[in-house]
């Protein structure tokens, strides 16, 4: 693979010249991505997330304690389209993916590749796990993608042309962007240190620069001043992230690498090598270098760095181009996108029967599947427990959810099966207060499989009064809650003196 790194690399590609042909292909490749999402998308059910973001998108404010606002408004927008139907909240994940590989396919342009450059980058980045995964369903990675692609594709043309009036389009974008992921800081820190170790600096001496971070700036200060009226609570989210040491932590950051897609890592080596011997864009090789190690030393997790990859694919598209000389090797390109779409269509699609889908991602350690599944039967079965309550008793009971998806599942589902407003400590909905105290029943879903019948939730034993187990989450397959035991507590302290022992970040 090494002989895919040996394209010219030396003054500054003259710009493409423009034929009406030209982008058929790539119209032709985009449609295909938009129509395989659209079709899909109504399979499987919510991901927990999903229904996270439709309940934050119910409370609008300038931040939460886990996330910016972009997503959640762009769940609630969704869901206007069409109010409960899966298919709605996806589509602002489909517009996203679908202009993610767009711009994949500008870099490569601005790059001075060819058609077949273009295609090949863009083909083989919708082949990646990446892409399927975040573009199925709507979640603040789909959209961070789509904006590192964006301003990555406006800093190769700002590189190019040496037109420094571009950093004017790279304010707002950026700004936008904060608004949806924190990460995207980590990422223009990244780029900023890399311009200054490898350049062009020329183009960060113009008074547009310093008008474009303003402005970036002035997008996120709403978000900033929310943070800190709420003590900083994005700080002590990653915190716990860190502690958690997610998809292996900081030491498993660059083994889990491996999930862009075994096969097309070769092709990622490839465009980093192309993009470091370019004498003008080896910027986006110091920039994924220097964004994976903020993200070791910060405790992000792995997936963090996808947003890094449209650039590597872009160089990858014009280094196998190069490459690609004879039949052979062409053969040789379309088995490895092939056997890539083989192992990451199943892992980001809902194509298998959910059963299937789901030990496949359990075997590779990808919950996808796993989390689209078993939350109507979740409601199903805390109303079962509710039904062992006289209705006095009922008129006093709200339900409790250990975790933020569990409590968005019960929002979305339990209403229409005669449930209460679902509460929750954690995260989110920590900040939208704890239940009347006045509630003094309470049917608690629990937040791990019990062994025992002295194994209940800590926070339970000096709460409640008395406690019994009411039932199990029962689901036909092996989701996220199945087999988590309900309980019923009579609360022997008011909701208002609990709370702060219930509140949690992670």
């Amino acid at each position: 693979m090494s002989s895919l790194v040996t394209a010219s690399e030396e003054a500054a590609p003259a710009a493409p010249a423009r034929r009406t042909d030209r982008n058929r292909p790539l119209l032709l490749l985009l449609g295909a991505v938009a129509a395989v999402l659209t079709l899909l998308s109504n399979r499987y059910g919510y991901y927990h997330d999903e229904m996270y973001f439709l309940v934050s998108g119910q409370h609008p404010a300038w931040g939460y304690p886990d996330q910016p606002p972009l997503t959640p408004l762009l769940a609630r927008l969704g869901d206007a389209v069409a109010p409960g139907e899966v298919w709605a909240v996806r589509i602002p994940a489909t517009i996203c993916t679908v202009l993610t590989v767009l711009f994949v396919a500008l870099m490569v342009r601005e790059l001075g590749g060819s058609r077949r450059a273009e295609l090949i980058a863009a083909g083989a980045f919708s082949c990646s796990t990446m892409v399927l995964i975040t573009g199925h369903v709507l979640g603040t990675s789909t959209t961070d993608l789509a904006f590192v692609a964006a301003l990555s594709w406006l800093l190769c043309r700002l590189i190019r042309t040496g037109d420094t009036r571009l950093w004017l389009v790279v304010g707002p974008v950026l700004g936008v962007g904060l608004l949806n992921k924190m990460t995207l800081a980590l990422w223009v820190f990244a780029v900023l240190v890399a311009l200054v170790c490898v350049g062009p600096r020329r183009i960060m001496f113009s008074r547009w620069f310093l008008v474009a971070g303003l402005v970036a700036l002035a997008f996120w200060t709403p978000y900033l001043l929310w943070q800190a009226d709420h003590d900083w609570p994005q700080l002590t989210m990653a915190s716990a992230l860190r502690e958690q040491a997610a998809q292996g932590g900081s030491l498993g950051l660059l083994p889990y690498q491996v999930v862009v897609g075994p096969f097309l890592l070769p092709l990622c080596v490839a465009g980093m090598v192309w993009l470091w011997r370019s004498s003008q864009f080896r910027v986006f090789t110091v920039t994924f270098v220097v964004f994976a190690g903020l993200l070791m030393l910060t405790g992000g997790k792995a997936t963090y760095l996808a947003g890094a990859y449209a650039a590597v694919f872009a160089g990858a598209g014009l280094a196998v181009d190069h490459w690609m000389r004879s039949r052979s090797r062409a053969l040789t390109l379309y088995g490895v996108l092939g056997l890539s779409l083989l192992l990451a269509a199943p892992l980001g699609l809902p194509l298998l029967p959910v059963r299937t889908a789901i030990s496949f991602g359990n075997a590779l350690t990808v919950d996808q599947a796993r989390s689209q599944s078993g939350w109507p039967e979740l409601a199903d079965s805390v109303a079962d427990a509710m039904e062992q309550l006289t209705p006095a008793e009922r008129s006093r009971a709200v339900v409790y959810a250990s975790s933020y998806g569990q409590a968005a599942a019960l929002q979305r589902f339990g209403p229409s099966r005669g449930l209460p407003q679902a509460y929750s400590g954690h995260n989110g909905f920590a900040t939208w207060g704890p239940p009347p105290d006045s509630a003094d029943i309470a049917i608690v879903v629990d937040g791990y499989r019990r062994t025992g019948p002295g194994d209940v939730p800590d926070w339970t034993q000096q709460a409640c009064r008395t406690l019994g187990q009411a039932g199990v989450v029962a689901a036909p397959t092996a989701t996220r809650e199945k087999g988590k035991p309900i309980w019923l507590c009579h609360l022997r302290q008011p909701w208002s003196a609990l709370w702060p022992r219930l509140t949690r970040l992670g």
